[in-house]
């Protein structure tokens, strides 16, 4: 078995979530400038940005000693988790049911429904390696449903961040680095 350290990640550098309406222009590279109407979350939570494949396995068994004849996967998606900890319209607007904003006099007036909504928005997020911010991955995602996730906690030991829990709907694209082919000879 062959180790190589160099191609191990740890991401946290530049990171950032970036949310527009749903049929923006999404970039088709690695390093394509955004299309305006993309808005970024601000700062994450030091949990960082997780991605979790949703689908759940079933075991199709035989009649023969109840042996698996086969295995497949039950409503299979993918969702992905963070934390955004500023408090701006974008991330209020996701959180919560709003009705109506005004802002006067340096006051955000907000006129909220009681319960959750799904937010579709198109998503880009970009992720760098935390020692070497030349190393990238950008997923690129045409619809993201976004819902709030979690307890918003105000309190004096944290940050009192905006949980968000998106489901991909279809197909999404992920560039990377290739520092596989790099280190070839």
């Amino acid at each position: 078995m062959t180790v190589n350290a160099d191609l191990a990640r740890i991401f946290g550098g530049a990171d950032a979530v970036y949310l527009a309406p749903v049929g923006t222009k999404l970039p088709t590279t690695i390093g394509e400038a955004l299309d305006a109407s993309f808005q970024d979350t601000g700062w994450l939570h030091a949990d960082g940005i997780t991605e979790t494949p949703t689908g759940s396995k079933s075991e199709l068994r035989g009649h023969q000693n109840t042996g698996v004849v086969r295995s497949r996967i039950e409503s299979p998606g993918t969702q992905v988790k963070f934390v955004a900890l500023e408090d701006k319209a974008l991330t209020r607007e996701i959180r919560y049911d709003v009705k109506n904003a005004v802002t006067a006099e340096g006051v955000r007036t907000e006129r909220r429904g009681a319960g959750q909504r799904v937010s579709p928005r198109a998503c880009v997020i970009d992720k760098f390696d935390t020692d070497d911010q030349t190393v990238k991955e950008r997923t690129v995602i045409e619809r993201l449903e976004i819902v709030p996730d979690g307890d918003r906690v105000y309190s004096n030991a944290d940050i009192a961040g905006f949980g968000m829990l998106g489901e991909i709907i279809g197909e999404y694209t992920v560039f990377s680095t290739d520092l596989e082919s790099q280190l070839k000879p």
